[in-house]
């Protein structure tokens, strides 16, 4: 009885918090459109992978040699499988969940070029608090308990510099960021550690504001990343140098 209380006294609390994200979250799709201006001449635009967990890259500047970062399985890896299939080349999918390593284990997929490893990316190496949504989607955990639940499990991360380190690479052609909040915190920290990066796709959802998308813009352009495509909360940057 107690526990249930305490439960449900969390939720309570948590609701001006909720609907002041989903205030945020509006005004991004809303003014987003109107105050962002891509530039994506000399890229061919694609969405890989299914409509709902897809993400749109420029298939003109992948190829074979590329080195691909996928980080947020979820229960959908669909945009790594097509890179693999599409243009053989190394994906490294990370995600620490016990869902999505069940997910990768009985999933049917080359892994001769596409590599799990199940551990998640933060700003720092350590294991971290991940906690279950109230739809109890185990696939959706997120490092901030967003809706209150209190319910988590246990989980590795690292910092991207500490995975480039183990896995013998000092570049990453493409990395996508579909890591439920957490995007905040590893973007910034991808920035401060300078990161060699030639394509970013990142989720910047909830907990989100426009002065966050403007910062991170901030953040990724200081790395020579140009803003070249957005759709609702998913967003794609190019360097500079593959704009033609």
């Amino acid at each position: 009885m107690y526990g249930w209380v305490v439960a449900k006294l969390r939720r309570v609390g948590a609701v001006p918090q909720l609907v002041y994200r989903k205030a945020n979250k509006i005004a991004v799709h809303l003014l987003g459109p109107m105050l962002l201006r891509p530039n994506r001449h000399g890229l061919e635009l694609e969405k890989l992978g299914t409509e709902q967990d897809g993400w749109t890259v420029p298939v003109n500047r992948l190829d074979k040699s590329s080195v691909c970062y996928c980080v947020g399985v979820g229960a959908d890896a669909s945009f790594d499988f097509t890179l693999v299939d599409r243009f053989h080349c190394s994906v490294f999918s990370f995600d620490p969940t016990p869902a999505s390593i069940t997910y990768m284990e009985l999933a049917n997929y080359d892994r001769s070029n596409l590599h799990f490893l199940p551990v998640g990316v933060w700003d720092e190496d350590t294991e971290l608090r991940f906690y279950v949504p109230a739809n109890n989607d185990e696939a959706l955990l997120s490092v901030f308990d967003l809706k209150g639940t209190g319910k988590y499990v246990l989980c590795k991360c690292q910092k991207i510099s500490t995975i480039m380190q183990n896995l013998g690479h000092t570049h990453i052609d493409l990395l996508k960021l579909d890591i439920e909040g957490a995007w905040q915190r590893v973007v910034r920290n991808i920035a401060e550690e300078n990161i060699s990066v030639s394509m970013v796709c990142v989720e910047l959802d909830s907990p989100t504001s426009l002065v966050w998308v403007f910062r991170v813009i901030r953040m990724l352009r200081r790395l020579g990343l140009e803003l070249v495509h957005f759709e609702k909360d998913n967003y794609l940057f190019v360097q500079k140098s593959l704009l033609s």
